[in-house]
């Protein structure tokens, strides 16, 4: 019961969450003069990540685990996760933030749902994509790459 594949994942997710808040400890102080850092927001995502993997362990522990049927198809969404991560890591810089980023959020939310409401999931990760650059160029006063310079 406390040791399958969906909680050995969560596991790992949760020791990499710990490592990662760890080392952004070394950045400094999040708050310095009643302003932030740049070392705040790798701090409130650590602290996120080990909340929310601690959420998801818990809650797969308190449910029973059904069998699934062998006949059911593996989606392996894992490593279409890895992909889209890979390819947003490499064009990043070349495309810009707006178009990588929508890009990289629209492709996570087909992923883990389905192909239908297209123009609503695209919507959803403009929306998500302008939040993002509202938070990081007005809030923390970091400069994202555009495409057109």
């Amino acid at each position: 019961m406390y040791f399958n594949r969906q909680l050995v994942f969560l596991y790992i997710i949760l020791a990499v969450s710990c490592g990662y808040l760890a080392s952004s400890q070394s950045l400094g102080s999040p708050i310095v003069d009643g302003g932030l850092t740049p070392a705040f927001f790798p701090m409130l995502v650590g602290c996120a990540a080990i909340l929310f993997a601690s959420m998801l362990i818990v809650q797969k522990l308190r449910t029973v685990q059904e069998e699934v049927p062998a006949t059911a198809p593996r989606t392996y969404i894992h490593l279409w996760v890895v992909v889209a991560i890979f390819f947003y890591v490499l064009a990043f810089k070349p495309l810009g933030y707006f178009l990588s980023s929508g890009l990289f959020v629209f492709a996570l939310i087909v992923l883990f749902s389905s192909f239908e409401k297209l123009p609503v999931k695209a919507a959803l990760a403009a929306v998500v994509t302008g939040v993002a650059y509202i938070m990081f160029q007005q809030l923390f006063g970091v400069r994202l790459p555009t495409l057109w310079g």
